[in-house]
């Protein structure tokens, strides 16, 4: 068996919590059942209860949850392979929103320029699922993989250095949770999964060679886009330039060292992005070309849909489940 919508199967998980309920309300109803009537029914107190029943009972309508979630996965009956292209490309967009791209070295400012970078690249693209992570001295997941193209725009809107309050620019963990969000689309979809990175290329993390090293090894596109200019300049804060621990001014400029060497050996692209000479439409075509080459895959050849047998089964254990009584028979105390 497979399924069209495997990333639905993650909801089983909530059945173990529910089978720990229902059998402490199994306990529950046998010690009250006790404590009132010892006699088991004899008394004629209360009715005699059937264990048996009462936990085949709650099975049953468990049973009917499972199936129920397993019919949203979209059962299919597979049998055969055949070799298929995969559908497309799922892009995680990361944007640097440490202090340093408040700098103003490229109008109107560094994060404003990446922004409309990417959303010019979102627009482009069009259909698909895109997911955008923050990132400065620590990763924020900003948007989840979606298809909703609002969304997006309105999360990428409010991107600022507010929304980090751990500032500085970790590349490494930026990236491990890049890759995390990365799995998970594989996960869902089987679609290849491309990395857009904005930044000016200041780095206060960790070396990159592992991460580097992953990217190439999982075949991940990186495109990295740097904003900035090379000549130093203040970075304004409400409070004026920003100053070091010593009241000196620290000054930023676009620093494409790191990103230099991560590129090189995880076999990505980069592009710089002006006022002048925006790279948007250079980013799109090359993504677009990424898309159209993905890789081929072995899939089944023959699915046979069976979502609608699976609700059925599913719905007649609920209604058993539901009408059954947890009384004894006379039948079942002579036994």
């Amino acid at each position: 068996m497979c399924f069209a919508k495997p990333g639905y199967l993650i909801l089983l998980w909530v059945l173990i919590p529910l089978s720990a309920l229902m059998l402490y309300g199994v306990r529950r109803k046998l010690a009250r059942q006790k404590k009132i009537d010892g006699t088991g029914g004899v008394a004629g107190i209360l009715p005699p209860v059937s264990v048996r029943k009462l936990v085949l009972r709650r099975l049953m309508l468990l049973l009917s949850g499972a199936l129920m979630i397993v019919s949203m996965a979209g059962p299919q009956l597979c049998s055969g392979q055949k070799p298929e292209r995969q559908k497309g490309i799922e892009v995680v967009f990361m944007l640097d929103i440490s202090n340093s791209m408040l700098a103003r070295d490229t109008a109107p400012d560094r994060l404003s320029r990446a922004r409309s970078e990417l959303l010019q690249i979102s627009r482009n693209i069009g259909d698909g699922r895109k997911a955008l992570l923050l990132f400065a001295g620590t990763p924020v997941v900003q948007c989840p993989l979606t298809d909703d193209e609002e969304d997006f725009e309105i999360l990428l809107d409010m991107a600022t250095p507010d929304l980090i309050s751990t500032q500085g620019t970790d590349y490494h963990r930026a990236f491990e949770a890049a890759l995390k969000l990365a799995d998970s689309a594989d996960r869902t979809s089987g679609n290849e999964t491309v990395l857009v990175l904005c930044s000016d290329g200041e780095d206060h993390g960790n070396g990159l060679d592992d991460i580097a090293a992953a990217l190439k090894k999982r075949g991940v596109y990186l495109h990295v886009i740097g904003v900035g200019g090379v000549q130093p300049v203040q970075i304004p804060m409400p409070g004026g330039p920003k100053r070091d621990a010593q009241g000196r001014i620290v000054l930023t400029s676009f620093s494409p060292e790191r990103l230099a060497s991560l590129i090189k050996t995880a076999n990505g692209k980069f592009y710089y992005s002006r006022p002048d000479t925006p790279v948007h439409a250079a980013v799109t075509a090359d993504i677009v070309g990424e898309a159209a080459s993905a890789r081929w895959i072995m899939a089944p050849a023959r699915r046979v849909p069976v979502h609608g047998e699976m609700i059925f089964v599913a719905l007649l254990f609920f209604v058993s489940g539901s009408i059954m009584t947890d009384v004894k028979r006379p039948s079942d105390q002579k036994a």
